[in-house]
């Protein structure tokens, strides 16, 4: 069983969905608010009486404020409580409400203030995603014409008779989420740049390898979780897209094979390429080069995602790189 670490992530199609919802639900609440509910009441004037606090859990400082309205009808007074607040109210402020001619004691505010900001903000949610989307179909068609310039996702195996010591660093806590690899001397050798960061759609990203300037530009998808069954907690499968594609079969697809295990609280992984090893990784904290964990003790002992120590066999490191930037950005713990 391929077991995963259990983190509870969105897909760029689920932000979208939950984009446009949210931007349904406040639109219909806007317009039904600011423009059908009271409708057929009458118009007056109230005087705000007085203002209460009451309890509030769910507010800030755990309470919120309700005002007492005073207003008069066919001769006879009212005391409502008003169904709304706004941080303008004062005692003995003159407000305009509507009321049901039926039954006076039902009233609201006549004003669109707060049901404007509701139409308003849930068009924003609204086109956001819609525009995303169009956008990052637009990229999708111009990376397809690059891509066909720039070639295969991998270069070809070079095989070295030394190995080299590498270290992967990643700022994966970020919306951006870039890494590099760097050398002993700490020069940035292989890069992800984000270039085009998108909330709800794949964002473009150039992998550089800085030895000999070579760059290549792929939109990468959001993270996303899904579980093979009711257990999710030990069987769910973390993944992304790479240009429109899972980056696990573009890895299996490449004839990339993952080993892992784990010694002394760090995962090791062995990644293969063709049945031929290109580079031995292992987990560590921030502090990836040696020199910086020396006397640190149990901080240097507990590893953080994202952050690994290479033995490199191969010259080429894009598929080293996707290897570790998956296995960053998903949380990953053990493979088959």
């Amino acid at each position: 069983m391929d077991w995963y670490k259990p983190m509870i992530k969105s897909s760029a199609k689920g932000i979208t969905i939950m984009f446009m919802i949210a931007g349904v639900v406040m639109l219909v609440l806007g317009i039904y608010l600011g423009f059908f509910q009271g409708k057929g009441y009458e118009k007056t004037t109230a005087l705000i009486s007085r203002i209460d606090e009451v309890e509030d859990p769910a507010a800030d400082d755990g309470v919120s404020y309700q005002a007492t309205i005073q207003y008069m009808v066919d001769g006879k007074e009212y005391f409502e409580v008003l169904d709304s607040y706004s941080s303008s109210y004062k005692v003995g402020k003159e407000i305009k409400i509507k009321y049901d001619p039926a039954d006076p004691s039902k009233v609201h505010e006549d004003s669109l203030g707060l049901y404007i900001y509701l139409i308003v903000g849930g068009l924003v949610l609204i086109a956001v995603p819609i525009y995303s989307m169009m956008k990052n179909r637009k990229q999708k068609e111009e990376l397809e014409s690059r891509m066909q310039a720039q070639g295969a996702l991998f270069e070809p195996a070079r095989p070295t008779d030394t190995e080299k010591k590498l270290y992967f660093l990643t700022d994966l806590g970020t919306p951006k989420g870039t890494a590099h690899i760097e050398d002993e001397n700490r020069k940035v050798v292989y890069e992800g740049l984000c270039n085009k960061f998108s909330l709800v759609a794949d964002s473009e990203y150039d992998f550089v390898d800085q030895r000999d300037g070579r760059r290549k530009t792929h939109l990468i998808g959001k993270t996303a979780t899904s579980s093979s069954n009711a257990f999710w907690v030990l069987d769910n499968h973390s993944t992304f897209t790479v240009d429109g594609k899972d980056v696990w079969e573009i890895l299996h697809e490449n004839g990339i094979r993952i080993e892992t295990g784990m010694e002394k609280l760090k995962w090791h992984y062995n990644i293969y390429r063709n049945d031929v090893l290109i580079a031995e990784a292992v987990n560590t904290n921030k502090l990836v080069h040696e020199e910086d964990v020396e006397n640190k003790g149990m901080l240097a002992a507990v590893p953080f995602p994202g952050f690994y120590r290479i033995r490199a066999f191969d010259d080429n490191l894009d598929a080293i790189f996707l290897v570790l930037f998956a296995i960053g950005r998903t949380d990953m713990m053990i493979y088959k």
